[in-house]
């Protein structure tokens, strides 16, 4: 080996100047990852000393001694504690380093990092048990060092473990433990009137059914969130007095265009999401999130969809007619097909790793409808059992489902199909909860932390990322570092208590404290049959007019920003949070010369993209989505006096100068038609690509299981 100045190795030369390749090369010949250099250091000394750090692992990796100090007792964890590398301390910290060896100055990694104030530095090597008590020769302890040095922040975490006790609790928190989740969560999906409430409260209760069905019905229609609550039981948080829609223009339109808001199939419907704890006896605990039958809802609920480590129940009510019942189970099963993401790797005939699990069941059961019976004693019959043939062949892939339809009287608890769901749902629970990872113990610690967040946050419930961490940090453990926040946070959401949001756009995420506020008061009320039918009509709320919709939430941004999150809305102005378009609640409809065709000198395109078949209705949901992505799209103008966008009630018109693009909903397609002048036909086709892309990106980001295609228009038939 060559050995230059400092009497270093070509190794010591590469690990120190940062040459990976090198590195690489050198230690592939038999280069020995331990020579010392004349100030007794190692190759991994050399490459921290100077910041590499994939090469410092890759020496870790290659068996480097990890212990090794240099000729002023400096060893590699000081070093990496010293210069701020987390990275590397984690690291040395899991491949058992010394943490407790002092230098020539009686300093030790955890002195250097408190001095130097990298707190996550400290919180690791607390959580590898360096002791916090050890003092330098001067009897200067760690806490005295990031005192000196003005680190209040490190201080105040050293001076909480002082007490071995309490540090090693803590440390235990932030191991798993030896007992599984207590819960996972009961997804309900289903068409308005097919009898989720009554399933829930029947699974719940063994009270009498009628006591349990007024009880749910009370849930629906009386809003128990707000603490100023003053309006009627009809109204729900909005009030007429002050709001938006009370202003004398709005209510005439509104009254022009009342017809066109869906009626919901009866006034007790469920708002939004429904969220519910429920220790079902002898299947245990659930977090049942069922989901309202009520359509607008439905662009909505891909937030909440699409995790596979939970049991889906699709029903449907056996009172009606067996092509209705095809009908809805075909349309909820695509629904989820479409939201829940297939993961690699995939198998033989196309089977996914990981299929979510779902049971099909039928309400309203009675032995007059299906008069024969199994050897169980469960309702059978020969539709049922086609139905559910056709969809297993259909959704097999995706979904691993029950081998049997259930037909069941949920208000009669001691029914066959009732014994037989409950039978289901504690083998399933128990299948989901063994392949999860247990719990750390922070979990239940944060518990009791959490209630008292909802409580402080009880009006806007919601805390940005950061502060979550820091709160958890603060009040429940320390030593919580980036790793198990993330950890805690995926837990709390697998049991249902926290929703957890991200913000690609700002890059700033959100935790909702509590869902059953977010399903059920926010998105519960914003897009009911009673709002809808008296909102703005153009979709454009400014911020007066929107705050008095939910009076006792102080910052109506706030609310807006985390809206614009879940993409119910956006800005209507680029750069400005005054006035937010919701395509959702517009309901005026374009005039008939939206799109004259009197320009025969315009050249003209067109697409439609369809669903794949099979997934008819797919994009009907999605297209108030798409429209919240065109908003978005118009703030990326160069020139946005260039550019224009107007929406109506699934349709919009966007221009761009003498160029014009048409975007509509036509039966189960979403298209697009293009047209400009002659001499701009190739910027027309790149436009026309801009806008097709921008729908598919947004139809795929809702519902990444839907197949999209494009279906060409022709250009000479859209000029007639």
């Amino acid at each position: 080996l060559l050995h230059v100045q400092d009497e270093e190795t070509a190794l010591h030369c590469a690990a120190a100047r940062g040459h990976l390749e090198c590195v690489q090369t050198l230690l592939d010949a038999g280069s020995s990852v331990d020579d010392f250099d004349n100030h007794h250091r190692t190759p991994l000394l050399c490459a921290l000393e100077n910041g590499h750090l994939d090469i410092a692992l890759l020496l870790i990796h290659k068996g480097s001694k990890i212990n090794e100090p240099d000729d002023h007792a400096n060893t590699p964890l000081h070093v990496a504690a010293r210069l701020g590398l987390l990275t590397a301390v984690q690291t040395l910290c899991h491949c058992g380093a010394n943490v407790d060896l002092a230098n020539q100055d009686s300093l030790t990694p955890l002195h250097l990092a408190a001095r130097e104030g990298f707190l996550d530095i400290v919180r690791v090597l607390c959580l590898a048990r360096s002791n916090v008590a050890r003092k330098t020769k001067d009897g200067l302890t760690a806490e005295i060092l990031a005192l000196a040095s003005e680190h209040t922040h490190v201080a105040s975490l050293l001076s909480k473990i002082k007490q071995d006790n309490v540090r090693e609790n803590y440390i235990d928190q932030l191991c798993p433990l030896h007992a599984p989740l207590r819960r996972i969560k009961l997804k309900l999906f289903g068409h308005s009137q097919t009898g989720k409430s009554r399933l829930v409260q029947s699974l719940h209760s063994t009270r009498g059914i009628t006591s349990t069905i007024i009880d749910a019905v009370s849930r629906r229609i009386s809003d128990h969130y707000s603490p100023s609550n003053t309006m009627s039981k009809d109204d729900g948080i909005h009030s007429g007095q002050g709001s938006s829609f009370s202003s004398e223009s709005n209510n005439n339109s509104s009254e022009q265009c009342v017809h066109l808001v869906q009626c919901p199939a009866h006034s007790a419907y469920t708002r939004g999401i429904d969220v519910q704890n429920i220790n079902c006896a002898g299947c245990g605990e659930f977090s049942v999130w069922e989901f309202g039958g009520y359509e607008p809802y439905h662009m909505a609920y891909d937030h909440f969809v699409g995790n596979t480590d939970c049991i889906h129940v699709v029903l449907f009510k056996a009172t009606d007619s067996t092509e209705e019942q095809y009908k809805q189970v075909l349309y909820w099963m695509n629904f989820l097909k479409g939201r829940v993401t297939p993961t690699e790797p995939i198998g033989h005939c196309g089977i996914i790793s990981r299929r979510s699990k779902v049971v099909i069941v039928g309400t309203h059961a009675t032995s007059a409808l299906f008069p024969s019976k199994n050897s169980e004693g469960e309702f059978e019959s020969s539709d049922t059992e086609a139905m559910l043939k056709t969809v297993r062949l259909r959704f097999e892939t995706h979904f691993d489902i029950c081998d049997k339809l259930l037909l069941l009287d949920s208000t009669n608890p001691s029914c066959a199909g009732m014994k037989a769901l409950k039978n289901y749902l504690k083998e399933t629970r128990a299948t989901i909860i063994s392949r999860l990872q247990k719990p750390i113990g922070l979990l239940e610690a944060t518990m009791p932390y959490l209630q008292s967040m909802r409580k402080q946050h009880a009006n806007f419930p919601v805390v940005s990322w950061p502060t979550f961490a820091s709160i958890v940090r603060t009040d429940v453990n320390p030593l919580t570092g980036d790793a198990h926040c993330r950890q805690l946070i995926q837990q709390l959401q697998l049991i249902g208590e926290v929703v957890y949001l991200r913000d690609e756009t700002a890059e700033m995420d959100y935790v909702v404290l509590n869902p059953e506020w977010l399903g059920t008061h926010i998105i519960g009320q914003l897009l009911s049959a009673e709002f809808l039918s008296r909102c703005r009509i153009n979709g454009i709320y400014s911020l007066e007019h929107f705050a008095p919709i939910f009076p006792e939430i102080p910052e109506p941004t706030d609310l807006l920003r985390m809206l614009d999150v879940l993409q119910l809305c956006a800005p209507a102005e680029p750069d400005s949070e005054e006035t937010f378009e919701f395509p959702a609640f517009i309901l005026a409809t374009e005039s008939p010369d939206v799109w004259v065709r009197n320009k025969s000198t315009y050249v003209y395109g067109g697409v439609r993209v369809h669903p794949m078949r099979g997934m008819e209705r797919s994009l009907q949901s999605t297209f108030p989505r798409i429209q919240v992505a065109l908003r978005r799209s118009m703030h990326d103008f160069q020139d946005p006096m260039d550019a224009d966008l107007i929406q109506w009630a699934g349709c919009s018109k966007m221009s761009s100068g003498q160029m014009e693009a048409l975007v509509r909903i036509r039966g189960d397609a979403v298209e697009v038609q293009v047209r400009g002048p002659a001499e701009r036909a190739t910027s027309c086709f790149y436009f026309l690509e801009d806008v097709v892309n921008l729908v598919e990106q947004t139809a795929s980001e809702v519902a990444p299981g839907i197949g999209l295609e494009r279906h060409f228009l022709s250009p000479k038939a859209l000029q007639v």
